[in-house]
């Protein structure tokens, strides 16, 4: 008697296998080769919706019409059905067109961009208007990422279904959008307030810091450009003790840029809430924060990756130094326009002491000094391209000279000058960092 086996996975899950090994550009092909594959691979072409060409999208448009359809061979009457309905496949989309020439939409253009199972959405396009964006978060129950940075025009409309939707949002950006009304933005804050793990806001007032503070899961706060006639000091210092007395500290990225009330009182409830958890630090433009409090960071949030302190009226060689030696994992430093710096800042780089050589055991891979010409010297620019084993790129600034920026490029092996990078000079075949995330 013959044995019989059967395959432990069914056909399904073979198909998934087989897709699984296509590389994403012959997806298509796959899908309208064979019949089996057609549905899976649909699957994973749409899962990502993300045109970068305005012609793109409109191609886009045509298919979730269902333009692209077939005839029913079974009815009498010739009529065209779409293959699929690819709103259902699709689970983020992103709109960041990099053609930004200025195209205008028709009204009722969105309209068909409705996805039911939508999880993510960024959208960055400055003509955005209310209706459209309204549309697209009341369609999906599932949404958990919005992410609306730079549509300048939105209004409060724009984002009202975030109060009727289930309270499951884990991220809320909205740089740029200082039309929406402060109540509403903080009605919508305090009802995801069990789920939010990331706040990006621009000019926020004591309401709106008052509804994050109720957010106990927040991983990822950025604010920016906040007046001192909404927002206070007195309440940033109450949301600064409220994180200190938090018991497990979550904070991994703290953007606070051109907060006008910021000032030293909080920065050591800040520094010592997110000593053990803190990777990505831009206190930029604000200008009333002393060097005591750059002092507390640089030595209780010791795993400090990015640090940005551009244009800080405050910080000195010193306190670069205290970085340099408290964060030994510091990969991006930005200190454009500090106008206290000198080649000092920089001396536990410069340094070749046996004992502690700061400079072979640096991961910086980025530094910007723009701004700082001539207080940088050229020997010191050179020295530390020779010496930092993982500098991929040193920005110099629109203003930097021409002539000893060459002469830089030369001397330094393995670099190259990009002019239309305000005169960086990047390690030759490195390829830059994604510029895709523009508020990081």
């Amino acid at each position: 008697m013959a044995v019989q086996t059967t395959s432990p996975l069914d056909m399904v899950e073979l198909v998934k296998m087989i897709i699984d090994f296509v590389d994403s550009e012959d997806l298509l092909n796959v899908a309208f080769t064979c019949r089996l594959f057609f549905s899976t691979a649909c699957t994973r072409i749409w899962c990502l919706l993300n045109p970068q060409t305005h012609v793109t999208l409109r191609r886009v448009r045509q298919a979730l019409e269902g333009r692209h359809s077939y005839y029913n061979k079974h009815q009498h009457q010739q009529e065209r059905i779409p293959f699929c309905d690819y709103r259902e496949l699709v689970h983020h989309f992103r709109w960041y067109p990099h053609d930004k020439g200025t195209v205008h939409f028709e009204r009722q253009f969105f309209d068909v961009f409705q996805f039911p199972n939508l999880v993510r959405l960024e959208f960055s396009y400055a003509a955005a208007q209310d209706h459209a964006v309204q549309k697209l978060i009341q369609s999906s129950s599932r949404l958990r990422h919005v992410n609306l940075s730079h549509c300048y025009c939105l209004s409060t409309e724009a984002i009202r279904p975030l109060l009727s939707i289930p309270p499951a949002l884990k991220t809320l950006i909205l740089y740029g959008c200082g039309k929406i009304d402060a109540d509403a933005l903080a009605a919508a804050i305090y009802r995801h307030r069990n789920s939010l793990e990331c706040i990006r806001l621009t000019d926020i007032n004591n309401e709106i810091l008052s509804a994050i503070q109720q957010c106990d899961k927040l991983k990822d706060l950025g604010l920016e450009h906040c007046s001192d006639i909404n927002l206070d000091s007195t309440r940033i210092n109450q949301f600064a003790a409220h994180l200190m007395r938090q018991n497990i500290p979550r904070l991994t990225r703290l953007r606070m840029r051109d907060i006008a009330s910021l000032n030293a009182e909080p920065m050591y409830n800040l520094a010592c809430a997110t000593s053990s958890t803190l990777v990505h630090l831009d206190m930029s433009e604000c200008n009333l924060v002393d060097q005591e409090g750059f002092t507390h960071f640089a030595t209780c949030c010791q795993s400090l990756e990015t640090l940005l302190l551009a244009h800080q009226f405050s910080v000195t060689d010193e306190i670069v130094q205290l970085f340099v030696k408290h964060c030994p994992n510091l990969k991006h430093l930005d200190v454009s326009g500090c106008r206290l710096l000198t080649d000092n800042a920089f001396s536990l780089w410069l340094d070749q002491d046996d004992s502690i050589n700061f400079s072979s055991v640096s991961q910086l891979e980025t530094l910007n000094i723009s701004g700082l010409e001539p207080d940088i010297s050229p020997l010191v620019v050179l020295h530390l391209l020779q010496h930092l084993p993982h500098i991929n790129e040193i920005c110099l600034g629109v203003a930097y000279d021409y002539a000893d920026a060459t002469q830089l490029v030369k001397t330094a092996s393995d670099f190259s000058l990009d002019t239309g990078r305000c005169v960086t000079i990047c390690r030759t075949n490195w390829l830059t960092r994604s510029t895709s995330d523009p508020f990081t």
